[in-house]
């Protein structure tokens, strides 16, 4: 039997695969401001049960975001962690992706 279970998995015959999904944007602003940028979705993924995984360098964000071991992470976390990230002044061109499974 398939289906989502709270959000972070998906279960096969016993097994539980992890989902997680793509967030990205342009940077702008100074290194200091980017800094902060990076301690604040830190505060928000840990208030999620998420955590993020990636790459973040003088002009981008690109980073795969999933739950910590044990979290159920809410099916709208993307869209809402999405529009927080969008409503930064230090982000454009914001992009998320579906929630996908991992091996």
């Amino acid at each position: 039997m398939s289906g989502m279970q709270g959000g972070g998995g998906v279960r096969e015959q016993g097994a539980v695969a992890v989902l997680g999904f793509t967030l990205s944007c342009r940077l702008q602003g100074a290194s200091e401001v980017v800094g902060y940028l990076l301690e604040a979705l830190e505060e928000e993924l840990e208030a999620r049960g998420l955590i993020m995984g990636g790459g973040v360098d003088a002009d981008r964000l690109d980073v795969f975001i999933l739950p910590r071991k044990g979290a159920e992470p809410s099916p709208d976390d993307r869209l809402t962690l999405a529009d927080w990230l969008a409503r930064q002044p230090a982000c454009l061109e914001v992009a998320v992706g579906d929630w996908v499974e991992i091996d």
